[in-house]
């Protein structure tokens, strides 16, 4: 049987379900991340979950990690909520889970197919039983690629040798510069700055779908939206996920509300540079400040947010594209199909494609298949799916928040 080893680039929610399903294959690998810890960089908080990633995590995590997400995860009801300016509901809209039975054949649709998590609770959960393979503060700077495999150097001088590189690197991807130059990304115009909002305190400003729904959105005649979506931790009759989470094996959290002010580049008073430096408690006061003309009880929603919390992220969306013909390397998640969150699919396709990659890999230690057959047949899915989703989230951005459209 054929021995493999695998690299991957990038310790996000991607690369960690890719690395738990080849651990689960007993294939070699190793991650690198560039940051020194996993909470190096504010990412958002709340995310949603349908039933690519639900399937995903089913299928890659142990058993024990997967009792953890259980736990930890608030089942939403299948709705995105369109608010007025005033929170009040304009409308309900049923929202689709996104089930693939051609990749998911055994899962069984019910309504626990939505969810919202929090995204370092998850993080955490996936970086379960990695401790020994997963290492920080390691930026990758170049990698050679030949026929006999795959060398990655690092910034601190040192190297990786492998059979297989995976970019999971994100947005700013550097595999991707060399793998796949004709692939580029570019700004669709918008920016946010998020925050969060003790549950108690949003709750009593908010209507109850906001609370219960998968996300909830408002936005006036200039398309500057105000999103929101919640995350409860469950309380179970047998107290498991508050036992869970005091145990020391998860970060305990609080329940809360996610808070996001966005919308184009011009609404706002300075540049994205500027927003960047600016501490959290003054781009809390831009994002009320930026509600003015709005109902008292939208800014007040955003003004009891926890200040320590507040962020601004910068919006972008990968051009639609080709790869050429498989090689050992290859690409996962934002660093070849980034989109920007109008859908809430960024994270669902990244653990999508750590499902698939990961069977196909395995065809490979065992033997069924050659490298190339495997990558190419993994990236053929990845192309198609990823940008079909990139396209819409383009759509759904200029009617909701101004995006640029694709070129």
């Amino acid at each position: 049987m054929p021995q493999i080893k695998v690299l991957i680039i990038g310790a996000g929610l991607g690369g960690l379900c890719l690395t738990q399903s080849l651990r689960k294959s007993d294939i070699q690998v190793e991650v690198f991340e560039r940051h020194s810890s996993p909470w190096d960089r504010p990412q958002g908080y709340r995310l949603h979950l349908e039933a690519d990633a639900l399937n995903a995590l089913r299928e890659v995590l142990p058993p024990d990690p997967h009792r953890l997400f259980e736990a930890t995860a608030m089942r939403t009801k299948p709705f995105t909520t369109i608010l007025k300016t005033d929170l009040s509901v304009a409308k309900r809209t049923a929202t689709d889970d996104g089930q693939d039975a051609q990749y998911w054949p055994e899962f069984v649709g019910d309504e626990k197919l939505h969810c919202n998590v929090d995204r370092g609770t998850l993080r955490e959960i996936t970086l379960l039983g990695l401790e020994t393979c997963c290492h920080f503060d390691k930026k990758l700077t170049s990698y050679e690629s030949t026929v006999d495999g795959v060398v990655a150097r690092f910034e601190d001088g040192t190297s990786a040798t492998g059979d297989v590189l995976i970019g999971a690197d994100g947005i700013r991807s550097i595999v991707r510069k060399k793998r796949a130059p004709q692939l580029t990304v570019m700004d669709a115009g918008v920016q946010a700055i998020y925050g969060r909002v003790p549950y108690d305190l949003a709750s009593k400003v908010l209507p109850a779908e906001a609370l219960e729904d998968i996300f909830s959105i408002g936005f006036d005649d200039r398309k500057l939206f105000l999103g929101i979506g919640a995350v409860r931790f469950p309380t179970r009759p047998d107290g498991a996920a508050k036992e869970i989470l005091s145990s020391g094996s998860l970060q305990p959290r609080d329940n809360y509300v996610v808070c996001i002010v966005g919308g184009r580049h011009e609404l706002f008073p300075q540049s994205h540079a500027e927003l960047r430096s600016a501490t959290p408690n003054d781009l809390q006061a831009v994002a009320v400040k930026m509600l003015e003309g709005w109902p008292e009880k939208a800014r007040q929603f955003v003004a009891v947010g926890e200040s320590e919390s507040f962020f601004v992220v910068g919006m972008y969306t990968s051009v639609p594209g080709v790869l050429d013909s498989p090689t050992n390397v290859t690409l996962l998640g934002d660093a070849v199909h980034a989109m920007t969150p109008t859908l809430g699919r960024g994270a669902n396709l990244a653990m999508r494609d750590a499902a698939l990659l990961g069977r196909q890999l395995k065809t490979v230690a065992t033997g069924e298949k050659p490298l190339a057959e495997a990558l190419g047949t993994y990236e053929a899915e990845l192309l198609r799916y990823g940008f079909e989703v990139v396209r819409e989230s383009v759509v759904m951005g200029q009617q909701r928040m101004g995006q640029n459209p694709l070129p």
